[in-house]
């Protein structure tokens, strides 16, 4: 039972990117189990299995209902008890990380060190999980892997992407032996460009800005990615939000490259078709990730006595656009 145990990838977060993750670690034979936040999605995962399609809409991965365990997350109490969890990744979005850890939080309390890949935009995540399960070991995580969901079973694969975990050597040698044989391992093999990192920090921040100067501004003004480079106007805006961000990190002493600013630029390009997915949120009347993209961003600034005011407009005005009238 245990050792089987150590082969299991608990993914929870049946959203665009858990569907990625899941679909195409089950292709390579893993053993994986899907929480999804409703009933209703993990009886059509069961059913219909997982489809992967890429930009031509042509199908590169299928994995069939009976080939993956798939549970909302209700049930993880009760799930657990008779198999607990070894590797997780969260890869919920940020606003829902209260409501998982509220599910997993008696189960977090008895069970004692599962390994948690932490797959979330923004940033003070990492605290919360760490507080609700102290004796989890975290990975945080950043990726730039682009899907889109078809369906509640079937995604689009719009674009490849570097998927960053922070690992330190210095941790339990024989947990990060199992780490990198049953996590790191498998991911590879499913295709995913992974890599290990001792400066993760510098990679969440790095793509905290990419997403705090990008996501808002599509948002706004309801556009693709690429359109933000179409007129200097929409440059001028990027930039302003660019420099202020740099201007926060620098109070706080966080270490950042001149190139992040090609880096954004190079995004977009290679993302011009793409909905961010703060648009597709605000389309959708769905709660947004600002608050802990630019809303940190702010938070930041006013610890450090200074102002991030192009952030924080855009957050209100993004946060307003959830408020219905009448």
């Amino acid at each position: 039972m245990e050792a089987r145990r150590y082969k299991v990838i608990d993914i929870i977060g049946a959203g665009s990117l858990g569907l990625l993750f899941a679909g195409r670690l089950s292709a390579t034979g893993a053993t994986v189990r899907l929480w999804t936040r409703t009933l209703e999605q993990a009886h059509i995962i069961a059913r219909e299995g997982i489809t992967v399609l890429d930009n031509e809409g042509q199908v590169v991965v299928h994995v069939a209902g009976d080939q993956l365990k798939v549970a909302p997350l209700a049930d993880w109490q009760r799930l657990n008890s008779q198999a607990p969890a070894r590797w997780i990744m969260f890869l919920t979005k940020q606003g829902a990380i209260g409501e998982v850890l509220e599910q997993i939080q008696p189960v977090a309390q008895t069970e004692t060190d599962p390994g948690i890949i932490c797959l979330q935009n923004g940033i003070g995540h990492i605290e919360r999980i760490r507080q609700a399960w102290p004796k989890a070991v975290l990975y945080p995580a950043v990726t730039t892997e682009g899907a889109k969901k078809q369906g509640a079973a079937s995604i689009l694969h719009a674009g490849s992407g570097v998927t960053e975990i922070g690992f330190s050597e210095e941790g339990e040698g024989e947990h990060n032996n199992q780490f990198k044989q049953c996590v790191l391992n498998r991911l590879l093999a499913a295709g995913f460009d992974v890599c290990l990192s001792k400066e993760i920090e510098k990679g969440i921040y790095r793509k905290l800005l990419i997403n705090a100067v990008i996501n808002p501004l599509t948002a706004v003004w309801r556009v693709r990615n690429g359109e933000l480079l179409s007129e200097p106007v929409r440059i001028h805006m990027m930039r302003k939000l660019y420099d202020e961000g740099i201007q926060v990190y620098e109070a706080h002493g966080i270490r950042w490259e001149s190139s992040w600013w090609d880096q954004i630029m190079d995004v977009c390009r290679a993302t011009a078709e793409n909905h961010s997915s703060m648009l597709a949120d605000v389309l959708a009347q769905s709660m947004t990730e600002v608050a802990s993209i630019n809303g940190q961003l702010v938070q930041m600034a006013k610890r450090a006595g200074i102002s991030a005011p192009t952030h924080e407009v855009l957050w209100q005005l993004i946060e307003g656009m959830r408020l219905k009238e009448g």
